[in-house]
């Protein structure tokens, strides 16, 4: 496991304060007062802060600490290390990479059908189980398991669910979805070849992501998709 000394705060962010739907950095972040990253309903003179459901980065690009985009780049710099460590270095990232996340443990996947979740993760004995929903689309399924890969790496897998149908997530698990994001489509990766491809489409099916994942993240890089 990667440690360093801006990770264990990160750490100290995700179980301390990432539980709730807020983000821990919100009355110090530079954008606090913009919906850069947070869901804001506004209903006559009234504005409600739902949830940071988005994380779009393109306008900040971790250019301002402290604050949420510390952490973003601190997420980022995780998922680049292992990739660097573990000489993954091009797309599509294998599934069979999860196993660098606890290298000491057996990391057990399971599919079954699942209603209310798209998978779950927890220290059973002495291995990892995740959990993985077969209803979901192979895509999908990647990327909830690199989803619970942060997890098994953050050491908060007790059992940490990834649900289909929540309106506001906890900041801990934006973090996780973020990660993935990251693990699968690196930055560096997709900057270099989107201007030769230039179709969102191909480089889904280059990082085999879904559609929408690959729209997402040519967003948050500020790429045309």
């Amino acid at each position: 496991m990667l440690r360093n000394t801006s990770f264990e705060r990160l750490i100290a962010v995700m179980l301390d304060d990432g539980q709730t739907c807020e983000c821990p950095h919100k009355d110090t972040c530079g954008h606090k007062d913009e919906a850069w990253c947070r869901h804001i309903i506004k209903e006559s003179n009234h504005v409600e802060i739902v949830g940071y459901e988005d994380l779009s980065i393109a306008r900040c690009i971790y250019r301002e600490q402290p604050g949420c985009c510390w952490v973003l780049a601190e997420v980022e710099t995780l998922a680049t290390n292992y990739l660097t460590k573990f000489k993954v270095s091009r797309p599509p990232v294998p599934s069979e990479f999860v196993g660098a996340f606890d290298t000491s443990r057996e990391i057990d996947i399971r599919t079954l059908p699942l209603k209310g979740y798209h998978g779950a993760a927890w220290l059973l004995g002495t291995e990892w189980v995740i959990q993985l929903n077969e209803i979901d689309p192979p895509q999908i399924r990647r990327h909830t398991l690199f989803h619970e890969a942060f997890h098994i790496e953050c050491r908060n897998a007790s059992p940490a669910f990834k649900r289909t149908d929540l309106r506001c997530k906890p900041f801990r698990e934006l973090l996780a979805d973020h990660f993935a994001t990251c693990v699968l489509m690196p930055k560096n990766w997709v900057e270099k070849l989107w201007p030769s491809t230039g179709d969102t489409k191909k480089m889904a099916g280059m990082f085999n992501v879904s559609i929408q994942a690959m729209q997402h993240r040519l967003e948050q890089l500020g790429l045309p998709g």
